[in-house]
């Protein structure tokens, strides 16, 4: 009878202490250091759908950054681009990005105006040259 009480009291411990550990989750201030932009209303945009870590850049930005990409691309197949060329342009392009990474390490998901302003000028005159270099005849 001892040992039908004691393995009794054992199964009702087991089912109890998860529910125990459940009722004790809460937030905490380290939570706010840890998960920032889950707090303090901050936007998440979209860094969690990523590989943890690797920022993947602004999302303001990703449309004419692939307009960019593409244009370059159409460009090289139509030969109206030569591969050194687009190898110059691509990097440009790689180097404002590596702006935008920079912005983002200090600054997070919250772009400053003036920074955002920068970053979508050169874009755009970087789209402008694309541009002009494809519409230039061969000569």
């Amino acid at each position: 009878m001892f040992m039908k009480a004691a393995l009794a009291a054992i199964g009702a411990a087991a089912l109890v202490i998860p529910g125990a550990a459940a009722a004790q989750q809460f937030y905490s201030p380290r939570d706010a250091q840890l998960y920032p932009a889950q707090y303090y209303g901050q936007p998440r945009g979209d860094y969690y759908g990523r590989a943890r870590g690797r920022f993947g850049g602004y999302p303001e930005f990703r449309g004419i950054e692939d307009h960019i990409r593409s244009e370059i691309r159409e460009g090289v197949r139509e030969d109206l681009i030569e591969p050194d060329d687009a190898r110059d342009l691509f990097g440009q392009l790689r180097g404002i990005q590596g702006q935008e990474a920079r912005e983002f390490r200090v600054h997070g998901w919250n772009l400053p105006d003036d920074d955002r302003y920068r970053l979508r000028t050169q874009l755009q005159q970087l789209d402008a040259l694309v541009d002009q270099i494809r519409a230039e005849p061969e000569g």
